[in-house]
């Protein structure tokens, strides 16, 4: 076996790995008039594409997970940045909308086995504290990426036109093959290998009782944010009549609350461990959403309230993402892979059920939002405690 890379070389690696679907969702978000005005086609049948990468991020994930358990990281990572570096030229070169959804699912497809493999990989050289300390190191990828994406997609679109956009998200991806199979060591053994196939392995994640606790949480706080990013132009600009100005500043400060608590959660994880800080920032999101539901129900909600309460409901996840795959992690040594698979595909699943449920159900009150807020946040802590026994 290779020698051990060093924490930050993985970090780095793995984070420039795992910024693939940041890039590919934030970074044409800017594009998408210009990319309908160039099809022909509305704005609206445009946003579809985000849907369809959503979803098939999550199928990609599914499948990515257990085959890397199998053949290992590098090959399936290798092979699904090939697949989205071919996906991406073709929605650049796309010519009709249908085209470029299909493109744009391969894409997804290979950004999601490729994505997949940064938190099993993270498990195949530690565990338990060291792994969420690195875990969370490279979460702060996905905090700043989709804070940077757009701002650079608005800068390619403005002298590559929309379709540079996705000529350099071929580029990376490219690129991205070279870094992983210089700089990553391949770890597994055949002697490693679980033994079935997908659904076997599957199978034996699902059945674990301990860690399903930690999957479903995730997932369901992870869709407790998302119900928020889904109906937070209407909460703050329609509900509370903030501009389209001060929306980016009531937006962004959640994230600075992320990267505060994902800088926090490593000084803390010298004395706590895992698990102790997942329950903490579960019951810090309860707590929030809780207090918000209370306050619209009573008619008593106003910017003032709303904003903190909303940041530390979403800045909780900073919290809970990292402990979580680290604590499930930990329980698997043969089916990393899978259990990441299955995490990363409940959470984009629910994520897009609860954002879709809210607009469902929307209204011109603040309820709806508040109210599957707290159902996602509520599960997630049944999940967390009641699967746990």
């Amino acid at each position: 076996m290779s020698s051990l890379p060093t924490p930050a070389r993985l970090a780095l690696v793995l984070g420039m790995l795992i910024a693939i679907g940041p890039l590919a969702i934030d970074m044409y978000l800017p594009a998408l008039p210009a990319m309908a005005d160039s099809l022909g086609v509305s704005v609206e049948r445009i946003e579809v594409s985000v849907s369809v990468y959503l979803f098939g991020t999550a199928f990609g994930q599914l499948l990515g997970g257990p085959l890397s358990d199998r053949f290992g990281r590098k090959p399936v990572a290798t092979g699904g940045l090939l697949l989205f570096a071919g996906a991406s030229l073709g929605v650049a070169l796309s010519e009709a909308l249908p085209e470029l959804l299909v493109c744009r699912a391969l894409q997804a497809l290979g950004g999601g086995a490729t994505v997949v493999i940064a938190a099993a990989s993270v498990r195949d050289f530690h565990t338990g504290r060291e792994a969420a300390r690195l875990l969370t190191t490279i979460g702060l990828v996905m905090l700043i990426a989709p804070l940077a994406a757009p701002t650079f997609g608005a800068l390619i679109l403005h002298t590559l036109h929309w379709q540079g956009i996705f000529w350099l998200l071929a580029l990376y991806a490219t690129l991205m093959v070279v870094v992983l199979n210089t700089a990553l060591p391949a770890v597994q053994r055949p002697g490693a290998r679980p033994p079935g196939g997908i659904l076997a392995a599957y199978g034996r994640v699902l059945r674990h009782r301990q860690a399903m606790a930690f999957i479903l949480a995730n997932a369901l706080s992870f869709a407790a944010m998302f119900v928020f990013i889904t109906d937070s132009a209407f909460f703050y600009m329609e509900y509370f009549g903030a501009s389209s100005a001060v929306f980016p500043v009531l937006f962004g400060a959640n994230v600075v609350v992320m990267i505060s608590l994902n800088r926090l959660n490593i000084l803390l994880l010298r004395r706590y461990d895992s698990p102790a800080m997942m329950r903490a920032g579960l019951l810090l999101q309860l707590g929030a959403v809780l207090v918000l539901l209370m306050l619209v129900l009573l008619e008593a909600l106003t910017l003032g309230r709303a904003v903190p309460l909303i940041m530390l409901a979403v800045g909780a996840v900073a919290l809970i993402i990292p402990n979580a795959l680290a604590s499930f992690l930990s329980l698997f040594e043969r089916d990393a892979g899978a259990a990441t698979g299955l995490n990363g595909a409940l959470q984009f699943t629910l994520a897009g059920l609860a954002g879709g449920l809210v607009t469902l159900l929307h209204t011109s009150s603040a309820l709806p939002m508040a109210l599957t807020m707290t159902v996602c946040s509520l599960c997630a802590c049944g999940a967390f405690f009641v699967l746990r026994r």
